[in-house]
């Protein structure tokens, strides 16, 4: 698991969200690779340590809250139900425990912040 996590293929989930055309498509296929071995480390599962928050879950907490946020803004979807239902399901019962509530920004200041920097990158191209 620990592989996951060095800056060349988390990297990738970031990518996703600023690049465009093939670099887009090449970086979705890349996020959507190593987020399928998160799903596998999920299944049967509530959280990635079993019946409570650890390590991983703290460390994967970009997947829960902001790459939704990050989805809502640039109108794309990589992390897919139908795709990763059980990286979906740890999503909601992540997001929805007290201490993870109160430690996390608020969705809204998120979104807000990502939409102010997807309207910068547009401006610069002008």
């Amino acid at each position: 698991m620990s592989s996951l996590y060095k800056k060349p293929k988390l990297h990738a989930v970031f990518k996703v969200y600023w690049d465009e055309g093939k670099e887009k498509e090449k970086s979705i296929e890349e996020a959507q690779e190593l987020l399928g071995k998160l799903e596998n480390e999920l299944q049967g599962k509530k959280f990635f340590g079993g019946d409570s928050i650890g390590f991983v879950d703290i460390a994967a907490n970009f997947i829960a809250l902001w790459a939704g946020v990050v989805e809502d803004v640039m109108e794309i979807k990589v992390i897919d139900e139908n795709k990763f239902p059980a990286l979906c399901k740890w999503t909601e019962e992540f997001l929805s425990t007290e201490v993870v509530k109160e430690c996390l920004p608020p969705r809204e200041k998120l979104s807000a912040y990502f939409q102010s920097r997807k309207e910068a990158k547009a401006g610069s191209k002008s």
